[in-house]
């Protein structure tokens, strides 16, 4: 028997490299002691170390061989129908453990044959005959060695059978070719039974014969239709039991793999159509392969990014059919967007918005903003209303009530409105009179209502118009417009409606009580009892009059520094952020008189009739008494009538 030296059998003691690393780990071992074994035999160090890599398979023998990628597009695996993985290429079949072969016989050598025995033996090594049949290089060294057992050549010769036997075995045992590396392991053990090296073959030996049966079994239950959970057995389940026994078992990780690509590459592609739920199907199928295997991992993310950019594509298409207002086609995308992005939080981000917008078109609660005119100039600056619901008008149990101011109901606003933050101002009035040449009915009738300090009412007086204050004086441009009729206010509105392009128009007395209480529900819109410290406009004990004049009837202990209309935003802006709306002056609103709410409509709409000879104003002035300044308050006025305590403000429909 030859053995191989003991320092050959350090260097090639058996290992197992991870996946890959065959050329890293194996070569550079054999090479080290490839260079004194190739010098005693007489052949050059560099073929035998070329010799040795044919015979492991360095550069032909992929230790980790991928499965073929099956097609994902639609045609290979249509909408609809279900997946099965495809069988193997060919049915693993279990190898048959191999009958033991002899050594092969010697030939009976004098001294003038072993110089060409030992020339066949090399020739042989070259050939990779290395160790069956009388020709092989095991069989010519022998045959030196019987005659001259210490002919160093025919030894080295030996070393070289062994070493590439050696190698030979490893490969196959990484190739998973069972059957040939138990034939090299067998013809190990008869050079060198003792030697630690082929010791250590036998248990990755064992472990690879059960490894090859588990591929045999799971390759039929491919075959059979059973691939993956819940059949039981099934081809997955087996082939995790192969890895659980050789974690580096390369044919098992490729049927798994092959077995998931078929659901995972029919998954990507289900995503890149859009089809997200199967997609979320197919991959699903796949995660009862291996729960955490890259290959899905990977897939996953790719469907997570392929739902994400879809998801933002689909989003920036309803954004911009909410940045004109289009709420309808927003909506139609909300369903695919479901799809990609389920429960995300930009999907209820965009819900709310479809929602505001359907209230509120392209503006916001409590924006403000202002529109330009085709003449120059811009409309007044307007505030956007939030939507909600109120309770109109007053029951008798309210200290003040009148009859007029009942029945109560509730009024809901599904679609928010803007009103003008002040009212109309003498400067903006004066933009109309200018551009329009426009008359109005004081100008008409020669005369309005100013407040008299001497007789301390209203009075007549001669050429008061809507440049004048409540006392018939040159008003300032900041100052709300008074001596203003309905008509003239109606007439403001259709104009600034026809420069701007939008629908502004007066408030429905619905629209004007709701945003006067702005959420309260007390008898006035401050609350109950006198307003806080200048709170608003209206008349307080504490006021005097230029001429040293106080109320009769006014809130007690209260006083704002004014006897007549203030400059517009003087007081602060109540709870939706309009100013003056619960003093300074009371404002005309669109609908006509009538003497109660009975038959009045259900939702906020003017109640208006063709030609009616009174409408309605709204709203505390700077001279009404404590019950003209309760919420519910409404008092009649002539359509062209005009006074020093009546103004109004615009309303902007969205």
């Amino acid at each position: 028997m030859i053995h191989a030296p003991a320092s050959f059998m350090a260097a090639t003691s058996i290992h197992h490299p991870p996946r890959g690393r065959v050329r890293e780990v194996l070569i550079p071992s054999l090479a080290k002691r490839i260079r004194p074994i190739a010098a005693r035999a007489g052949v050059r160090w560099a073929v035998a170390l070329l010799l040795a890599s044919a015979v492991i398979g360095i550069g032909g023998c992929k230790r980790n061989p991928q499965p073929a990628q099956p097609a994902s597009s639609d045609a290979a695996m249509p909408h609809g129908v279900a997946v099965h993985p495809a069988p193997p290429a060919s049915l693993h079949v279990a190898a048959e453990r191999p009958q033991k072969s002899e050594l092969p016989e010697t030939k009976v050598l004098d001294k003038d044959t072993v110089p060409d025995a030992l020339k066949r033996g090399n020739e042989a090594l070259q050939a990779k005959l290395f160790d069956n049949g009388p020709d092989s290089a095991l069989a010519q060294f022998r045959s030196v060695i019987q005659l001259e057992p210490d002919n160093q050549a025919a030894r080295s010769g030996m070393d070289m059978v062994y070493m590439a036997l050696l190698g030979r075995a490893q490969a196959k045992l990484l190739a998973g070719d069972v059957a040939d590396a138990q034939r090299a392991v067998d013809r190990l053990q008869q050079m060198a039974p003792n030697d630690p090296a082929v010791a250590a073959l036998a248990p990755r030996l064992a472990k690879a014969w059960k490894v090859d049966g588990l591929l045999a079994r799971a390759s039929k239950l491919e075959v059979g239709g059973h691939p993956i959970p819940p059949e039981q057995p099934n081809a997955a389940a087996v082939y995790l039991q192969a890895l659980a026994v050789d974690p580096d078992s390369s044919l098992a990780e490729a049927r798994l793999e092959a077995i998931e690509n078929r659901y995972i590459a029919p998954a990507v592609g289900a995503a890149e159509a859009g089809r997200f739920p199967e997609a979320d199907r197919l991959i699903a199928l796949a995660a009862r392969v291996r729960q955490n295997s890259q290959p899905l991992q990977d897939a996953t993310a790719r469907i997570v990014a392929l739902r994400q950019r879809r998801a933002s594509e689909l989003r920036a298409q309803a954004d911009a059919a909410l940045a004109t207002g289009d709420a309808d086609r927003a909506e139609a995308l909300l369903p695919e967007i479901d799809r990609a992005a389920p429960l995300s939080d930009e999907a209820v981000d965009l819900r709310k918005r479809i929602d505001l917008t359907r209230s509120y078109g392209v503006l916001r609660p409590r924006q403000s903003f202002t529109d330009g005119l085709d003449s120059g100039g811009r409309a007044p600056e307007m505030i956007v209303i939030p939507i909600g619901s109120f309770r109109m008008g007053s029951t008798a149990a309210e200290t003040g009530h009148d009859p007029s101011e009942e029945p109560v109901r509730t009024i809901a606003f599904k679609r928010g409105f803007a009103l003008s933050l002040s009212e109309v101002t003498v400067a903006q009035f004066g933009q109309f009179i200018s551009a329009t040449h426009y008359q109005t009915d004081a100008k008409k009738s020669g005369s309005s209502l100013i407040y008299d300090e001497t007789k301390g009412k209203l009075d007549p007086r001669n050429g008061v118009t809507w440049r004048d204050d409540s006392a018939g004086n040159k008003a300032l441009p900041e100052q709300p417009v008074i001596h203003v009729s309905w008509n003239d206010a109606a007439a403001y509105a259709a104009w600034i409606a026809r420069e701007s392009g939008h629908a502004y128009r007066l408030p429905t007395e619905a629209e004007f009580e709701y945003a006067l209480r702005a959420g309260s529900e007390g008898t006035y819109p401050w609350g109950n009892g006198s307003p806080h410290k200048s709170a608003a406009n209206v008349t307080g004990s504490d006021d005097i009059s230029p001429g040293g004049r106080r109320w009769g009837n006014a809130f007690a202990n209260y006083g704002d520094g004014f006897w007549g209309p203030a400059p517009v935003m003087h007081f602060r802006a109540n709870a939706f952020g309009v100013y003056d709306i619960d003093g300074n002056v009371s404002e005309w609103v669109a609908d006509c008189w009538h003497e109660s709410y009975r038959r009045a409509p259900a939702d906020a709409s003017a109640w208006m009739n063709p030609g009616c000879p009174k409408h309605v104003a709204r709203g505390a002035s700077w001279a009404s008494s404590p019950e003209q300044a309760r919420s519910a308050y409404r008092q009649p006025a002539d359509s062209n009538q005009s006074n020093a305590r009546i103004g109004f403000r615009l309303l902007r429909e969205l």
